[in-house]
């Protein structure tokens, strides 16, 4: 429902998950929205299910140096896949400059779904980067305006469709309204 509404790209995210499960929600997406799904744990699964990308967590992507980061950047590319990953500052994003496609640098705003969690309110204008940054962390139908004033080349939203999952789509909508009307 979401991606009939105009979702651009789920980042598919349970890490609480065993295989068997991630993989049967996987198989109950339709095909012609799985060159859509980001998949953020069992990679394997990219080339059976023809999804649009890999996210490399951030404790992963500490265990590896640029140059491996680049030599798997090169390799997904090859498959037709993207790569992104998650940071936490300005600088680590700068220290990784043409490895990802995107990133996600977060908190952007005080987070919804992780209550105590203070948002930096980053302004990416003040850098250039290469390499297109997304605002993620507290993001919600009221400050997602905030984003593009902020510099950012998107937004990612969790707790605000997320939160109240029986409430996800119209969630959605609205954020996804507040979004092209801020543009």
């Amino acid at each position: 429902q979401l991606f009939a509404q105009g979702l651009e790209t789920l980042h598919l995210r349970k890490p609480s998950w065993i295989r068997p499960d991630f993989e049967t929600l996987l198989k109950s997406i339709n095909p012609e929205h799985k060159r859509k799904v980001v998949l953020h744990q069992f990679h394997e699964l990219a080339s059976k299910y023809n999804v649009k990308g890999l996210h490399l967590r951030e404790e992963n992507r500490k265990q590896l140096s640029v140059l491996e980061l680049k030599e798997l950047s090169k390799e997904l590319k090859r498959k037709k896949l993207t790569f992104s990953s998650s940071f936490h500052s300005k600088e680590e994003i700068v220290a990784n400059e043409n490895v990802f496609d995107y990133v996600f640098l977060s908190p952007v705003f005080d987070s919804i779904s992780k209550p105590g969690y203070v948002g930096s309110k980053f302004n990416v204008q003040s850098l250039k980067f290469e390499t297109k940054v997304i605002a993620l962390g507290g993001i919600d139908a009221n400050n997602i305006h905030n984003t593009n004033e902020l510099g950012f080349d998107g937004a990612a939203v969790l707790g605000a469709v997320w939160g109240e999952s029986e409430k996800a789509l119209q969630s959605f909508k609205e954020i996804r309204m507040q979004f092209i009307n801020s543009k």
